[in-house]
């Protein structure tokens, strides 16, 4: 979420934020890459020294710089990701798959000798050549990563081909390792291949409050539970706190300077109203005829 364009949350802020997906019951809140700057370090400290219930995870380059630093601010686990279309590879790291491959087993074996929870993504999965990334997750599943991540980076991609894709990568990494679904909304697909992505054999997904993010965004975690709790009910009143998502989301809004989408889900201004008399008359009855 700190990747959206208006995005400069204080330290108190970050803190706040972190301790209220915490009472909403979130499993795990990824924070800032500390390699980024001394405040990044500070900040990182912070919260993972707050003692929540939910794993504070960092979000990191797959380059020992940036591993070496996080894996002594205190977080539960580093999510690092690397490059692995020909478009961002070529502008970006410039290597290789067997390159890929080896700069990630350095990684991984560095992270589980502190005793850390560990994820490997393929940065821009959807836009690779399947074959590479299928022998990449293969290969950093043997080496006994907990979660490895399959990101829509931008946001192209289709609820069939993320049934496909994801679908694909459990065949080859068994069951148990977890698979971390990333995807972003500007086709207006997000909350749609997240559902999919369950479908197919992923455990985790990541959200952020309002969706904010790079570009359009992610999905939103107000929307995605939503969708869950369309699903089923019962389970999402159990595990979350949904009273704290329209706080969540005015306070993210204010802090953005943004405001919230007339149509965001549970929280948007008409997300709860009615016009069309049929509509009307049978809500002030029973909301559950419309709602």
């Amino acid at each position: 979420g700190e990747q959206f364009a208006s995005c400069e949350f204080t330290k108190q802020e970050r803190i706040f934020i972190a301790k209220s997906l915490d009472k909403l019951g979130v499993d795990y809140i990824e924070v800032v890459n500390p390699a980024a700057s001394l405040q990044a370090v500070r900040d990182c400290e912070a919260i993972a020294n707050l003692n929540l219930n939910a794993k504070v995870l960092t979000h990191t380059r797959c380059h020992m710089h940036d591993i070496k630093i996080a894996a002594e601010t205190g977080v539960d686990g580093i999510n690092c990701y690397m490059a692995t279309s020909k478009i961002l590879s070529q502008h970006s790291h410039g290597k290789g798959i067997d390159a890929v491959i080896e700069a990630a087993q350095e990684v991984i074996e560095y992270v589980q000798g502190k005793g850390l929870e560990i994820r490997f993504s393929c940065e821009d999965s959807f836009r690779s050549d399947r074959r590479d990334i299928l022998r990449i997750y293969e290969a950093v599943a043997k080496m006994g990563v907990n979660r490895v991540g399959v990101a829509d980076t931008v946001g192209i991609a289709t609820p069939y081909m993320v049934y496909d894709t994801v679908s694909a990568v459990r065949s080859v990494i068994g069951p148990d390792v977890g698979i971390e679904f990333h995807t972003h909304n500007d086709t207006g697909c997000a909350i749609a291949n997240s559902l999919v992505a369950l479908d197919a054999g992923a455990t985790h997904i990541d959200t952020s409050v309002l969706g904010i993010g790079e570009r359009n965004g992610i999905p939103p975690l107000g929307g995605f539970l939503a969708r869950m709790y369309a699903i089923d009910k019962q389970a999402i009143l159990e595990r979350y706190d949904l009273n704290l998502v329209q706080w969540l989301d005015k306070y993210v809004a204010a802090a953005v300077g943004v405001p919230i989408p007339f149509n965001e889900q549970i929280t948007g201004s008409a997300a709860f109203t009615h016009k069309a008399g049929v509509h009307s008359k049978a809500v002030m009855t029973n909301p559950e005829a419309y709602e």
